[in-house]
Formats: C-alpha cells, structure tokens, sequence
C-alpha cells in the first residue's frame, strides 16, 4: 500500500459490505426483538429463583405493544410474528424507524397479590456480525434503565427496586413481612 488514502478506502468498502441492508435487516431486527423477550424472560426467572424465600414469582407479561401503531399483540402468537416480519420489513426498506416496545413485568406475591411493573424497550439496530447489544430497557417506576444483554445483573437489581417500591408502598408483601 503506497498511499495512505488506500487504507481509508479499504475501511470504507470494508464496513459497507459488512452493513446489513434488506432482508438480511429485516431478519436482524426481528431477531434482535425476539432475543431481547426471551432474555427478560430468563433474567425474570432467575429473579423469581432468588426471591424464592420470599415467595415472589415474575412473569414478563405476553402482550408487548409497539409504540410506534401503538398495536398490541401477544408475543407468542402467530400474529405478533407475522407483525414482526412486517415491522421489521419496513424498517430495513426505510433504514429507519420506531423500534421503542413497551411491555410489563407481572409479580405476585405470597396473597396471590399482582402488580405490574412497566417497561419501556428501545431496541438497537443491529450493525455487523457481533457488534452491540440487543435493547434498553427502562423500568417505569423507578426510571432505571440498562442495556441488555452487557448488564443483565443491572436488570436483576433494576426489577428488585421496583419490587421493593412496591413493598414500601404495601401494594406487594413478602413472607417474611408477616408476624
């Protein structure tokens, strides 16, 4: 190489062949999409093994809600994937697009008791192979937010606090709380 604009040239064609475009995008942001629920689903059931003393379960709700139509759909369905494949369709033709969910985490406690505790899901746009993360999570009543999956420790804590919040305000009760 003689000229060091060659290697910014490299760089360039190097990055665009390795941008996802087109059906390759489509896939990738409904993967991304169905990745992220099942992930808070395994951080939700892991929260519910270590509350267990407790006797609090987490369930993440199955309606999801795409603030964009503000459609809402069980995540399960055969429609939400049809949806999906739409949605993520036209994202990859605009190259742009809402990609902000909201959903809700269900807990109940030892009364059978159950709450929901909001959240508010950005996914990310999928880039090359391997690269970034899958979505931002915002908890409602607390207002904390992680990444997913980079701090799944910080969802864990995030979902504990808003548990917490709601024990102080005696809407939720944990078994160690009865005398």
């Amino acid at each position: 190489m003689g000229d060091p604009d060659d290697l910014f040239d490299i760089y360039r064609k190097d990055h665009a062949a390795a941008a996802l475009t087109g059906p390759a995008l489509a896939a990738a942001l409904s993967d991304t999409v169905r990745r992220s629920f099942t992930l808070i689903e395994e951080l939700c059931a892991d929260v519910t093994r270590a509350l267990a003393q407790a006797r609090y379960t987490t369930k993440l709700a199955q309606s999801v809600t795409d603030r964009s139509s503000y459609v809402r759909l069980d995540r399960r369905s055969e429609s939400f994937r049809d949806y999906l494949r739409t949605w993520s369709q036209q994202r990859a033709e605009k190259g742009s697009g809402g990609m902000h969910w909201e959903t809700q985490i269900l807990v109940t406690d030892h009364r059978r008791t159950t709450k929901e505790i909001g959240l508010g899901i950005a996914f990310e746009w999928p880039g090359t192979e391997g690269e970034g993360g899958l979505a931002f999570v915002e908890f409602w009543p607390t207002g904390a937010g992680v990444s997913l999956p980079s701090d799944a420790r910080g969802f864990q804590r995030a979902l504990v606090a808003c548990i917490i919040k709601l024990e102080q305000a005696g809407e939720l009760a944990s078994v160690k709380d009865r005398g």
